[in-house]
């Protein structure tokens, strides 16, 4: 596993742990970060929660259609070129992942296939993927000796 691909998992575990009411030094033991990697995840996860804390001020009525992608847990690169394409909230993102008379977004230039799984797994996260059933839940629910 590439150290981005590794990145990307332990931010998607640390998103859990922490959702649980784990705190940041117990993240970093169970998943064995470092001190840097550590200090990452919780950048990230700060900017998250503060960008849906001042949307929910900004708009009470506001969902995470319409969380800004320049203030969501993707990599800062990634964060650029997707504004640069003008896709302003993960709604807008959203839409053009689950339509499938566009071209795929591995297309827009500086996304390959990567990058376009780490869009993908943050619009799952937030339950915004169109037409995806959660089938590994469905079968842990159905065969629980196997998990």
């Amino acid at each position: 596993m590439s150290k981005l691909q590794q990145a990307a998992l332990n931010l998607e575990e640390a998103r859990g742990l922490r959702a649980s009411g784990a705190g940041y030094r117990e993240i970093g033991r169970k998943l064995g970060l470092s001190s840097a990697q550590l200090s990452h995840i919780r950048r990230a996860l700060r900017r998250e929660k503060a960008a849906g804390t001042r949307l929910k001020s900004a708009m009470p009525g506001a969902t995470s259609r319409d969380l800004p992608v320049a203030q969501s847990g993707l990599p800062a690169g990634l964060r650029k070129n997707l504004v640069k394409s003008g896709y302003r909230t993960l709604g807008d993102l959203a839409d053009r992942v689950s339509d499938p008379a566009l071209p795929r977004i591995e297309t827009i230039p500086g996304i390959g296939p990567h990058k376009a799984d780490l869009v993908k797994r943050l619009l799952e996260y937030y339950g915004l993927l169109a037409g995806r059933s959660d089938l590994p839940a469905e079968i842990e629910r159905l065969f629980p000796e196997f998990f």
